[in-house]
C-alpha cells in the first residue's frame, strides 16, 4: 500500500507532540509493510534544513519541504473579519504547496493520502483532481474546542470574544469538511463522538498515537526523593495557560509546605515571566533538545491543562517512561487510564496539591504508579500494534471496493 502523509511541518526531530505524532504514525505504518511518502510544510518559525535529515529518513518516507511563513499577521487577521473563512485554516493555504501536491500527484499512484491534522485540508480539491486516492483526515485534536476551551477560561472580555470568534469560524470549516473526506482517524472516543455529533457520515477509527516502548528507558525510576516536571512547548496556548494556573493557584501553597520538593519547569519558547520566578524549588529552562534525557532523572509529570483536545503525546512518552503523571482530566483525555493505579488526577488546584502531597509522603505508591503506567503504555500505545490496525481500516473500510 503506497500513502501520501501530508504534515503540517516537517516531524523531524519529533521533538513536541505534533511532530511525534506524526513521525510515529510513519513509522508504525512502514513498520506494517506501507510505502510512506511525506510531503509537508517547511515554516519559518520550525524550519528543517533539508541536509540535516538523516539518510534513513531522507530514503525511507522520501521527504519534500515547501517553505511557509505561518507567522499571525495583523492585516491579514483584521481583513479576515470581513470574510466567512477561518483565518487559522487560511494562513496554511498556499499556491506553492497545492503546486508541489500537484506535480507529486501526477508523478506517482497512491492509495490514500492522510492529511495530518485540519490544516491541510485546504488541498482537499487538489487531491481530488489529480488521484484517485482515498483521502483520509488525520485529527490530531478537534481544532475548534481548544477555542472554545480557551475562551471559556479567558478573563479579559475582549479577549474571550476574540477567542469565541475563532472557535465559531474553525467550528463551522470543521463541520463543513467532515464529509467531504473518505474517512477519519481521531486520537480518541470523545473526539469521536464530537465528530458524529457534529453530523460526520464517513468511517471513523480512532488510533491513539503510538510509540516504540522499547526505546523509552526506565532505569531511573526508583529514587525515594521525587522531582517534579512539566515538559512542553510554550507557543502553545493551552501549555501557557496550564503553566500559569499551576504556578498562581499550586506552587505558593506547595513550595510553603514542601520547602525541599524541586520542580523542573522546561519547554521551548519559555515566557521571560516564567523565567523570572526560578528559584531554588522552581528550575526553568527553555528549549530541551533531548526530552527522553530531561525526563529520565525526574519522577514525577504535572500536566495541568485546562483546554486542548485530542491525547497528549507528553503523557504517552511519559507512561512509557514509567513516570508518575499527575494530570486533570482534561490533560489525559483519551488516555486509557484507571486513576489511582496508573494515573493521578487532579481537578482543582486544592485536588491537584493533594496529588502531589500523597507522592511526596509515599514514594513507593507514587513509584508502583509508574510501574503501571509503563505497563499501560506497552499494552495500550505500541507502534506495531497501531500501525496493522490503520492498514486495516484501509483495507477493509475505505478501499475495499477498489
Amino acid at each position: 500500500m503506497k500513502i501520501l502523509q501530508l504534515c503540517v511541518r516537517i516531524p523531524f526531530p519529533p521533538a513536541d507532540g505534533g511532530t511525534i505524532a506524526m513521525y510515529n504514525m510513519a513509522r508504525s505504518l512502514d513498520k506494517a509493510g506501507a510505502s510512506v511518502t511525506m510531503l509537508s510544510f517547511n515554516t519559518r518559525k520550525h524550519f528543517v534544513a533539508p541536509e540535516k535529515l538523516s539518510q534513513e529518513i531522507r530514503e525511507k518516507f522520501r521527504v519534500q519541504g515547501v517553505f511557509l511563513d505561518a507567522t499571525v499577521k495583523t492585516i491579514p487577521a483584521i481583513l479576515n473579519f470581513f470574510n466567512n473563512k477561518s483565518y487559522n485554516i487560511s494562513r496554511f493555504d498556499t499556491p506553492a504547496f497545492h503546486h508541489a501536491l500537484e506535480v507529486l500527484l501526477q508523478q506517482e499512484k497512491f492509495d490514500v493520502v492522510q492529511m495530518e491534522s485540519l490544516f491541510m485540508t485546504p488541498y482537499l480539491k487538489t487531491i481530488r483532481k489529480y488521484s484517485k486516492a482515498k483521502i483520509v483526515l488525520r485529527a490530531h485534536n478537534v481544532e475548534y474546542l481548544i477555542w472554545q476551551r480557551l475562551a471559556s477560561a479567558a478573563a479579559n472580555p475582549l479577549k474571550k470574544w476574540y477567542l469565541n470568534f475563532l472557535a465559531g469560524r474553525l467550528k463551522n470549516y470543521e463541520n463543513a469538511i467532515l464529509n467531504e473526506l473518505d474517512a477519519i482517524i481521531v486520537l480518541t472516543e470523545d473526539d469521536r463522538k464530537l465528530y458524529e455529533g457534529s453530523g460526520a457520515r464517513v468511517p471513523m477509527m480512532v488510533s491513539p498515537i503510538g510509540l516504540d516502548t522499547e526505546q523509552y528507558d526506565v532505569s531511573n525510576n526508583t529514587s525515594r526523593e521525587l522531582q517534579f516536571f512539566h515538559l512542553g512547548s510554550m507557543d502553545w496556548l493551552p501549555n501557557i495557560e496550564a503553566v500559569n494556573w499551576f504556578l498562581e493557584h499550586c506552587f505558593p501553597v506547595i513550595k510553603k509546605e514542601f520547602p525541599k520538593a524541586i520542580f523542573h519547569f522546561a519547554g521551548k519558547s519559555m515566557p521571560d515571566a516564567i523565567f523570572k520566578q526560578a528559584s531554588d524549588q522552581l528550575k526553568v529552562y527553555g528549549r530541551i533538545d533531548d526530552a527522553r534525557t530531561f525526563m529520565s532523572d525526574k519522577s514525577v509529570m504535572l500536566v495541568p491543562l485546562l483546554s486542548g483536545g485530542g491525547m497528549r503525546v507528553k503523557i504517552i512518552e511519559g507512561l512509557a517512561m514509567g513516570k508518575t503523571i499527575i494530570s486533570t482530566s482534561i490533560g489525559a483525555e483519551g488516555i486509557k487510564y484507571t486513576e489511582n493505579v496508573n494515573m493521578l488526577i487532579g481537578n482543582t488546584p486544592e485536588e491537584f496539591i493533594a496529588r502531589i502531597s500523597e507522592c511526596i509522603a509515599n514514594p513507593s505508591k507514587a513509584h508502583a504508579i509508574g510501574k503501571a503506567a509503563r505497563e499501560l503504555a506497552v499494552s495500550k500505545y505500541e507502534n506495531s500494534v497501531l500501525g496493522k490496525e490503520v492498514i486495516s481500516f484501509f483495507n477493509y473500510t475505505i478501499l475495499k471496493e477498489n
